[in-house]
């Protein structure tokens, strides 16, 4: 996340904290015109009425954006661990090509491996690959 972008989301933040302490007052303020005198005031019932519409809309809308926010997420994180099994692929292809050329110990990497790798499943992973140079 780029900075500005994180600057925006905290101001976001913020606003919709002031948005939300805002809809609580016009909430009580609707419920006390409600119940004064509603007849009178149908124009005032209707405008709140709308208001609320308006609110159920707004808050539709967020959960929306709420809900590309963490498709978007997903789909970074999906890229990322792509992209990390990618790396390891070919980082392996280069051992195997170094080992393959000699200029690299294949001694050095058996032993480094052993040292490395923690589980059983694991090693024997690499123990038949091994044993069949």
């Amino acid at each position: 996340m780029s900075k500005i972008q994180g600057e925006l989301e905290v101001l976001l933040a913020k606003k919709l904290v002031d948005r939300d302490k805002l809809l609580a007052e016009m909430q009580s303020v609707r419920a006390a015109v409600r119940k004064d005198n509603p007849k009178q005031n149908k124009w005032l019932t209707t405008i709140i009425n709308r208001i609320e519409e308006l609110d159920t809309f707004i808050s539709q809308k967020e959960n929306q954006i709420q809900a590309i926010k963490q498709r978007r997420q997903l789909a970074e994180n999906n890229l990322r661990r792509k992209q990390d099994a990618k790396r390891k692929i070919l980082m392996g292809a280069m051992v195997e090509h170094l080992i393959e050329t000699n200029k690299l110990s294949q001694k050095f990497v058996i032993d480094e491996l052993e040292s490395f790798l923690i589980r059983d499943s694991d090693k024997a992973l690499f123990a038949s690959y091994w044993s069949s140079k």
